[in-house]
C-alpha cells in the first residue's frame, strides 16, 4: 500500500490548514474506527494506552489541537491488507501524505462523518435509498434527536440506524487511520478485540475520502 497524496477535508474532520488544502480528489482515503453505539465515548486515555502497548500507535505527532501518532511496530499485525505486496509510507517528513493515526476530539452528540465516496444510505426495513440525504445533514447536526422517515415504507428511525455500508457513519469518537484507500485494509479481529477490551463496547469501521 502506498500513499502519495496529501489529505484534504472530509465533512466533520478539521483540516490541518484550510488555506492550503488540496483538491478533494487528491486524498487517498482514511479508515475510520468508531464505537458501534454512536452515543458511546470510551475513555480515550486508556484506549490510546492499550493501543500503544500492542504497537498499533507509536510516537506522538500531536499538537495542541489534535491527537496524532505514527503507526506503531504492531500496526501490520492488527490490520489486514488486500494483496500480497504491502508498502506503507509512514514518514511524516516526506512531501505528500503518509500513514498515521488521528484521534478526533469527542463530539457532544452523534455526528455524521462522510466523504466524496459516501453513497445514499438504505432503509434497514425495506432497503429503499435516502437519495436526498445530503439535504438533511445540516438539520441532523443541529437536531441530534431527529428522526428520518423512509420515503417508501414510512418507517421513522434515527439517521444512524440507516445502513451506511462502509462509506460513512455516526459517532462521538472517531479514530482515523490516514492514507488508506477504501477497502484496501480492514481491521483484524485482534484489533477489534483490543478495542473492545479497552472500551467495554463494540466497534465498527468504514472508509471516507476527502
Amino acid at each position: 500500500m502506498t500513499a502519495e497524496s496529501p489529505s484534504a477535508l472530509t465533512a466533520g474532520v478539521a483540516p490541518r490548514s484550510a488555506a492550503s488544502a488540496p483538491v478533494a480528489a487528491s486524498h487517498t482515503g482514511r479508515l475510520v474506527l468508531t464505537p458501534a453505539d454512536p452515543h458511546v465515548i470510551p475513555q480515550v486515555g486508556l484506549l490510546i494506552e492499550m493501543l500503544a502497548d500492542k504497537g498499533f500507535v507509536g510516537e506522538s505527532l500531536g499538537t495542541s489541537e489534535e491527537q496524532a501518532y505514527r503507526i506503531g511496530p504492531g500496526f501490520l499485525s492488527l490490520m489486514t491488507f488486500a494483496g500480497c505486496a504491502v508498502r506503507i509510507q509512514s514518514d511524516p517528513d516526506r512531501q505528500g501524505g503518509f500513514c498515521h493515526i488521528r484521534v478526533l476530539p469527542a463530539r457532544e452528540h452523534p455526528s455524521l462523518l462522510v466523504g466524496r465516496n459516501t453513497r445514499a444510505p438504505r432503509c434497514v426495513g425495506c432497503r429503499a435509498r435516502l437519495v436526498d440525504w445530503r439535504e438533511h445533514t445540516a438539520h441532523w447536526a443541529s437536531h441530534p434527536h431527529a428522526g428520518v422517515t423512509c420515503p417508501q415504507c414510512g418507517e421513522t428511525r434515527p439517521p444512524w440506524l440507516w445502513d451506511w455500508k462502509e462509506q460513512g457513519g455516526f459517532g462521538r469518537l472517531f479514530i482515523l487511520v490516514e492514507e488508506i484507500f477504501p477497502s484496501e485494509a480492514t481491521p483484524a479481529p485482534a484489533l477489534f478485540d483490543l478495542l473492545i477490551r479497552a472500551s467495554g463496547t463494540g466497534w465498527r469501521h468504514f472508509y471516507v475520502q476527502d
